[in-house]
């Protein structure tokens, strides 16, 4: 049997406060596809292209905004800080006023933030309340 976390050693020795907010939302983005490629996979079998149907209403940017909406008060303030930082940011603000885009980076830097803090029973709270909202629409 393999360690599932050797794949992800070098993360441990990153330090998420020295990163920038956009790189923390460029690397959520990632995490946050890859669950729920892997959440909607029991659903889809191999049938790639309506699991890809799937995915994308979480990680659209409307489908994150929603998301986001919903677990907003359920967040604690250090999650919401950077939230809020995420929704700021230089990358959030180059699609303009968009505020679905800018709630979705924001969620993508939570994201990033917890999985590099190695804060793993704290993101996957998020994620699986996440699906909850988003299987219910």
């Amino acid at each position: 049997m393999t360690d599932n976390n050797v794949l992800f050693e070098n993360v441990q020795k990153i330090d998420p406060e020295e990163l920038s907010t956009d790189v923390l939302a460029y690397i959520g983005d990632a995490v946050y596809e890859l669950y729920f490629r892997l959440h909607t996979l029991k659903n889809t079998k191999r049938r790639t292209f309506y699991q890809h149907q799937m995915t994308k209403n979480y990680v659209s940017a409307e489908g994150q905004s929603e998301a986001l909406q919903e677990i907003w008060d359920q967040l604690p303030k250090e999650c919401q800080n950077i939230v809020r930082r995420g929704y700021n940011s230089k990358g959030a603000k180059r699609k303009g006023n968009d505020k679905d885009y800018k709630r979705a980076t924001g969620l993508e830097a939570l994201v990033g933030y917890l999985f590099l803090k190695g804060k793993n029973h704290q993101l996957l709270l998020i994620l699986n309340r996440v699906s909850e909202h988003v299987s219910s629409w």
